[in-house]
């Protein structure tokens, strides 16, 4: 991190994520009527929905904790046939909202077509929602307000295309089981590869070299 109070407001997410996940996988965290969270539905846009879906294309498989489906885009038969998928087992559903900026139109409509769906089946939105946002923006007053599970941080200097290693991506990983330090420590072992010097010992520039060359 460049400086003290950014490594420690890193620490302190990271730290929040992984007892969040705990407390799901553990049912210390549980759902309004079913005793456990057994699937994810993340709603976002761009890398806040591209990142969590690259780690669970990736990485995920038969033993991960959680099921997980996205809403990812504006269409409408996609977000029913999503929601329609999720219908009977939304009382088991934990849903992730991630904006950076909280005001971003497309996730807040799937957010607010999620809401309808578990209004539908009788269900407390709030309690079974999770915010990934800058604090003070609509979305973070928008949980507070009406006491989601809980909120996490996503900080201005992160952008989207790179959000996979924030919050953004790492809940998401945490959920499904994942090791999200070893993620972190990966990408800072390729953050020091991609500095060196020398073409031929760094996989960025090699990449590069090859598609040019292509």
């Amino acid at each position: 991190a460049p400086d003290p109070d950014i490594r420690r407001d890193m620490d302190r997410a990271f730290s929040a994520v992984e007892d969040f996940a705990i407390g799901v996988h553990r049912c210390a965290i549980h759902p309004q009527k079913s005793e456990a969270f057994n699937l994810l539905l993340c709603i976002g846009i761009g890398g806040s929905s591209l990142g969590p879906q690259l780690l669970a294309d990736a990485l995920g498989g038969l033993d991960d904790m959680m099921l997980v489906r996205f809403l990812d885009n504006t269409d409408p038969d996609g977000i029913a046939r999503t929601l329609g998928e999720l219908e009977d087992s939304l009382d088991q559903t934990l849903t992730v909202v991630t904006s950076k900026s909280g005001g971003t139109a497309e996730t807040r409509n799937g957010m607010l077509e999620a809401a309808a769906a578990y209004h539908r089946r009788g269900l407390s939105f709030p309690g079974h929602a999770v915010a990934v946002t800058q604090e003070g923006s609509e979305l973070h007053r928008q949980a507070a307000a009406e006491h989601w599970l809980a909120t996490f941080p996503m900080w201005d200097w992160v952008g989207g295309r790179t959000s996979v290693l924030s919050v953004g991506g790492l809940l998401p990983a945490a959920l499904l089981g994942f090791d999200t330090m070893a993620l972190i420590r990966g990408a800072r072992d390729c953050d020091g590869a991609t500095r060196e010097t020398d073409m031929m010992k760094n996989p960025a520039a090699l990449l590069a070299l090859m598609w040019y060359y292509a």
